[in-house]
């Protein structure tokens, strides 16, 4: 592993620390604080000013999370790998996957809830206990994160596109649908950046061949943006009608839905970033 390699390693470990740290303090402020606690209800209660078409299409796509369908996922994840001769990086990439799933399942049961949340009015029991992090958000994003890491550099920039869109897309919908709180979602945002950073790391120091990068097309940065600012003026516009109804939930779901939609393509954006000037052993050059 040559020095520009290590470099992008070191980014990667920095990233999961990063991550790690976001998902212990976004849990105790929004969680293990009263005041926490009433923002990230409020926002909730926000998504009451959504329309009916928004909330059906997020339930459609929430329905797509089946056993089935994450043994396809990782399925095509390892056949992209094997047909680009980088097996290893395939199993890695699944592996680190898996961990996150499984591991928002082990969260969600172990974490003190109890304690931080005791008969807690605003919540109903069912929001007491084994929700955080969002399982589905968790599936999604590990996912679009696994197909980036093993596909070709030159794609990266692009399919990170994709990747934010649908990675807000799933953080958002488990909000829009009432099945989890913003913090559960940007919860998985983090625990899934934790294991896929550590993962990228791990494959650049073994196998990592530091290759001239592409330079960045300025079309693929663009289209990020407008992306982003699209998704977010969509929210706004489904909600605008009702939200004088809700003048007391509106500025917290706004100000959570956008961290939400800002925290997913950031972190996909960075994960494209950071693997468009390294590749394995085996890709090819052109």
């Amino acid at each position: 592993m040559n020095d520009g390699s290590k470099t992008v390693e070191s980014r990667f470990l920095l990233a999961a620390i990063v991550c790690t740290l976001l998902l212990i303090v976004n849990y105790f402020a929004l969680v293990g604080t009263p005041w926490g606690r009433q923002f990230d209800h409020d926002a909730f209660l926000g998504r009451k000013m959504l329309g009916r078409e928004i909330i059906t299409f997020d339930s459609d796509i929430l329905k797509l999370v089946r056993k089935r369908t994450l043994f396809l996922g990782a399925v095509a994840t390892l056949a992209i790998a094997v047909m680009r001769r980088c097996t290893f990086v395939g199993l890695i990439a699944v592996a680190a996957f898996g961990c996150a799933a499984v591991g928002a399942v082990v969260l969600k049961r172990v974490l003190p809830w109890h304690a931080l949340v005791p008969n807690d009015a605003m919540l109903h029991s069912g929001f007491q206990t084994n929700t955080y992090p969002s399982g589905h958000a968790t599936v999604f994003t590990s996912l679009a994160l696994s197909l980036i890491l093993v596909s070709p550099s030159r794609w990266r920039p692009w399919l990170a596109i994709a990747a934010g869109g649908i990675c807000a897309t799933v953080a958002t919908g488990v909000l829009f649908v009432g099945a989890h709180r913003p913090s559960d979602a940007l919860g998985a945002l983090a625990w899934s950046g934790l294991w896929m950073n550590v993962a990228a790391a791990f494959v650049v120091r073994l196998q990592g061949r530091h290759r001239p990068g592409h330079a960045f097309p300025q079309r693929a940065a663009f289209d990020r943006i407008a992306f982003g600012i699209l998704v977010v003026a969509a929210i706004w516009l489904f909600s605008a009608a009702a939200a004088s109804a809700y003048p007391l939930t509106g500025p917290p779901f706004f100000v959570l839905t956008v961290s939400i939609i800002a925290g997913a393509f950031t972190l996909t954006a960075w994960y494209g970033w950071q693997l468009r000037a390294v590749d394995w052993p085996a890709d090819s050059i052109v």
